[in-house]
């Protein structure tokens, strides 16, 4: 099961005295954003000032509260029994309640981190060995891509860990002979030397990309960035999630 906060009282009691009114109070479920649910409500109404009114007050107690001793001092009863009170202590889960953890961000000595916290010590339950809420990888913490496809050129990725990021160099010569050929009509013939990518999704969905034209200016390079959340590679032609791709040949 999950674990509760303490019950929480915001408003003040709208009385003084008498058992004549109720407020709520409020507890969180610690738990529920790891996947562990609470049972109980999280919401309650309780009487509030349950003690004696003095004079020159009107009345003693409130209808249907009768003056009566209660744990040796005057109070307006008798009080309902609290089921939600107990007065053992809180049953801790066993090694205690840790969060998900972060993205990574950056460390100070150029690395990359990324943190959790234990949720259930605010709740008198330390999780175990509280040191282990910090991880630190010197290397980007993307995992490295893998080849999914019939291919022109091996996989040949080269990363760079300080900057997170990520490309390879893309083939834009043909040579039927060899019957290599990277640069083809592509997208109903709107391209007519276009090189592409198939890469396929967390999801094992695959998909292409057209990356450049063979005959353009410029790098011919496909680009990814790290995702320091989902920690996977993002490719930057269209900002989606990378397993794995290949340039491919189109024949």
């Amino acid at each position: 099961g999950g674990l509760w906060t303490e019950w929480e009282t915001t408003a003040p009691c709208p009385t003084e005295c008498g058992s004549c009114s109720k407020r709520f109070s409020t507890r969180t479920c610690l738990s529920s954003s790891i996947g562990k649910t609470c049972t109980g409500e999280s919401v309650r109404k309780i009487l509030c000032n349950t003690h004696v009114c003095v004079y020159p007050a009107q009345r003693t107690c409130c209808i249907p509260y009768v003056p009566m001793t209660i744990n040796k001092t005057s109070q307006c009863g008798p009080l309902p029994k609290d089921k939600l009170l107990s007065s053992e202590a809180p049953c801790c889960p066993k090694d205690g309640f840790w969060s998900q953890w972060s993205g990574y961000i950056r460390d100070e000595s150029g690395g990359w981190k990324r943190s959790r916290k234990c949720l259930s010590d605010s709740a008198g339950c330390p999780c175990d060995n509280p040191t282990n809420n910090v991880e630190i990888s010197k290397e980007c913490p993307c995992k490295k891509m893998v080849d999914v496809t019939n291919i022109v050129a091996t996989l040949n990725v080269q990363y760079n860990d300080t900057s997170c990021t990520a490309f390879q160099t893309m083939e834009h010569y043909n040579d039927q002979n060899k019957k290599v050929v990277p640069c083809n009509r592509w997208g109903n013939g709107k391209y007519l030397w276009a090189n592409l990518i198939r890469y396929v999704l967390p999801n094992n969905t695959r998909r292409e990309e057209r990356i450049q034209d063979c005959v353009s200016n410029g790098p011919k390079q496909v680009t990814f960035y790290c995702d320091l959340v989902s920690e996977y590679w993002r490719l930057d032609a269209n900002n989606e999630e990378v397993v794995g791709f290949n340039q491919i040949n189109i024949i």
